[in-house]
């Protein structure tokens, strides 16, 4: 069945609230690059003339794109958005209104990221979890820069994606809990620092191990503490004290051992 594209479908779950340019624009750009459309507002599709056989054509997918745009932006703030001819033109007026980059939210970001520590008894999972949220906040406000070659010829890009890889690593590590310290001093002492990925895997094994020590510990079960079993000799009758050991008899006090009679 082919699938019949409109201009009351919503292409993307994500809705534009006015403070989420970052994702929405990725994720609605990534859906037009999935329909084989985002030459409509990144220019590469360039707009025919009136009298070119193309026109009719490129009018009805201008218009469906901007009506794309138009249907995951939030009711609140979409009297705000201007009706333009051009979809690259509604495009790129929230562009430059909404994807301005906040230095004071990337500050406190870069804050949230020093600050962020593994608890004495929180899981890695869910420390390294609060890690990546923070660094996905910074990626959506603070993107790499794109290089000027087409195709790429100097590396640019893979020079900088590998700096914060690094960077990524030694923060993780910094903020681990002392039970890491034995594999953190091994990690670091790597050369290269291997990726992101590897590292967690590696402290995830380490845990595991930790873990299944500690349970094993748990569920055993303590020695039985064995007591010296005494026989007492009679009590004096007025005394209320011992009598004295007989040397020359043989010795009342049991063997812990065999727990008989011994030889004193």
């Amino acid at each position: 069945m082919v699938h019949v594209e409109h201009t009351g479908q919503s292409i993307t779950p994500i809705v534009f609230n006015g403070n989420n340019y970052d994702e929405w624009s990725r994720s609605f750009t990534l859906a037009l690059l999935a329909k084989g459309k985002l030459g409509y507002i990144d220019g590469t599709i360039v707009k025919p003339t009136v009298t070119a056989a193309t026109f009719e054509t490129w009018q009805s997918s201008n218009a469906l794109v901007t009506m794309w745009i138009f249907n995951t932006i939030d009711s609140g703030i979409r009297n705000q958005i201007s009706l333009r001819p051009e979809a690259k033109q509604v495009w790129m007026d929230i562009k430059n209104r909404f994807s301005q980059v906040n230095e004071a939210r990337i500050y406190q970001l870069q804050a949230d990221l020093l600050a962020c520590r593994q608890g004495p008894t929180e899981s890695l999972v869910n420390y390294y979890g609060r890690m990546t949220a923070i660094w996905n906040a910074i990626s959506d406000i603070d993107a790499l820069p794109s290089c000027s070659c087409n195709p790429c010829k100097c590396d640019w890009l893979q020079i900088i994606t590998t700096r914060r890889e690094k960077k990524r690593v030694r923060d993780f590590l910094i903020g681990l809990d002392d039970r890491f310290v034995n594999t953190r001093s091994q990690i670091i002492g790597l050369n290269p620092l291997p990726s992101l990925d590897l590292v967690y895997n590696r402290l995830l094994q380490d845990e595991g191990v930790r873990n299944l020590s500690l349970n094993t510990t748990e569920t055993t079960p303590a020695p039985m503490a064995f007591a010296t079993r005494v026989h007492h000799g009679p009590r004096q009758s007025g005394g209320g004290k011992d009598n004295k050991r007989n040397l020359s008899e043989p010795s009342k006090y049991f063997c812990i051992a065999c727990q008989k009679p011994g030889h004193g």
